[in-house]
């Protein structure tokens, strides 16, 4: 799945508690966060980063409501992925919503949790999306080829839409494959479960930060985030390998383990 990290984000809301609060949360997770505070300051700020990934934007708003903004940022780029918040679950709204191609909606007030959720769902969609248009590219680049070089050509294709996907050098002999979803060291591979590879992961993404606690709390995928989860995880993944795989900054986070 493609990270937040790699992505960046418009988000629109015209209550300042609401938008403050989830622009934390938005600005720990995505590479670059637009915040607008109504649906003409949105539209703008696209106008001028057309190449925005995702946009989160409230419905009700003065002047330029979120459905009529997202209708115009859909002329520009249609393939745009977009989440909308709010406060009424309005069926006449909503299939307007999916009209726009809008791939989901969380009520307020928001659940950061299920928030995320969504939000990794939405990003994972406009990955496959990217991944298509980017082979259909290199295909009809290479129609007119023989079918040898066809086949070498597509086989190139394929490498560089996985290059993302590496082995990383942790601390000590101790690597990480995106692929495997395991940490591999000199002699033998050691498998995670799934919370702990969406915290080890998170944490790599994030390798020169020191993710605060919260953050990690509402990255995983549960019901019932909680520090006490995440140094359970924590404790369990410093167990297989080393405690210096993740290192705490006492009463603010944790960053990842790198080789140097």
């Amino acid at each position: 799945m493609k990270n937040l990290e790699n992505l960046s984000i418009l988000y629109v809301e015209d209550e300042e508690g609401t938008r403050n609060n989830l622009r934390y949360y938005l600005e720990n997770s995505f590479k670059k966060v637009f915040v607008a505070t109504t649906g003409e300051e949105g539209l703008m700020l696209f106008q001028n980063e057309p190449t925005i990934d995702v946009i989160m934007s409230d419905i009700h708003m003065p002047k330029m409501d979120g459905l009529e903004m997202i209708r115009k940022i859909k002329q520009i780029n249609p393939n745009v992925a977009c989440l909308l918040t709010t406060a009424h679950n309005d069926q006449e709204y909503l299939l307007e919503a999916i009209e726009l191609g809008v791939f989901s909606y969380v009520l307020k007030p928001v659940d950061i949790t299920l928030l995320f959720e969504k939000l990794r769902l939405a990003c994972e969609r406009l990955y496959e999306q990217k991944q298509l248009s980017f082979l259909s590219e290199k295909m009809s680049a290479i129609t007119s080829l023989d079918m040898v070089n066809f086949s070498k050509a597509l086989d190139v294709a394929l490498d560089e839409l996985a290059s993302e996907h590496k082995k990383v050098a942790l601390c000590n002999v101790f690597h990480y494959d995106f692929n495997t979803k395991k940490i591999l060291a000199e002699e033998h591979s050691i498998a995670l479960s799934n919370q702990e590879i969406e915290l080890l992961e998170y944490l790599i993404t994030h390798k020169n930060k020191i993710v605060p606690y919260t953050t990690l709390m509402h990255h995983l995928s549960t019901q019932n985030p909680s520090l006490e989860l995440v140094r359970t995880i924590v404790k369990s993944i410093r167990k297989k390998t080393t405690k210096e795989i993740i290192i705490n900054l006492s009463g603010v986070g944790y960053k990842i383990g790198m080789h140097v």
